[in-house]
């Protein structure tokens, strides 16, 4: 039995009511890196995600709208730096628009030329393999080269708005 096309109805609910709703979804926090042009930037994320083991995928969801994505993207290659505890007012101070997010900052480039923190919990090199539209976001797809992590220690976590850890 087909089931009906869906109609596109406004939904029921305000754009900040949905946004309160997702954030009782505890997520990780990551600095997604890139060195377009060689100068490095970054953007403090929490929509990352495994998408594949075979091949190693990840994707991320930054706004259509960031200026600095527009710029990351043309490198063909980021990083993912999964964040501790430890980097709480790091990710606060970085996750402002026009923040110099490499300043004070321990970090090297890794075997692609990709910035990684010297101290994240885990740290990814990936191929931009796909990058779709989505509502006011785009889904970036990248294919995992190189990893690096570091000892288990407490993860950064947003959750409702805030920052916090498991403890």
């Amino acid at each position: 039995m087909a089931l009906p096309a869906p109609t596109h109805a406004a939904p029921a609910f305000d754009p900040r009511s949905f946004r309160d709703a997702l954030g009782r979804f505890a997520t990780g926090v990551a600095f997604v890196t890139a060195a377009p042009g060689g100068v490095p930037a970054g953007l403090i994320v929490n929509s990352l995600a495994s998408v594949s083991l075979e091949p190693p995928l990840v994707s991320f969801c930054p706004s259509r709208s960031s200026l600095t994505w527009s710029r990351m993207r043309r490198a063909g290659r980021f990083g993912v730096n999964v964040l501790g505890r430890r980097h709480e007012r790091f990710a606060i101070r970085a996750a402002r628009p026009g923040a110099d997010r490499f300043a004070g900052l321990d970090w090297e480039l890794g075997c692609r030329g990709i910035p990684r923190l010297t101290d994240a919990l885990a740290s990814l090199e990936c191929e931009i393999v796909a990058e779709h539209p989505a509502g006011d976001h785009s889904i970036v797809v990248g294919r995992v080269e190189d990893l690096r992590m570091s000892a288990i220690d407490e993860p950064l976590l947003f959750f409702a708005g805030t920052f916090a850890g498991l403890r």
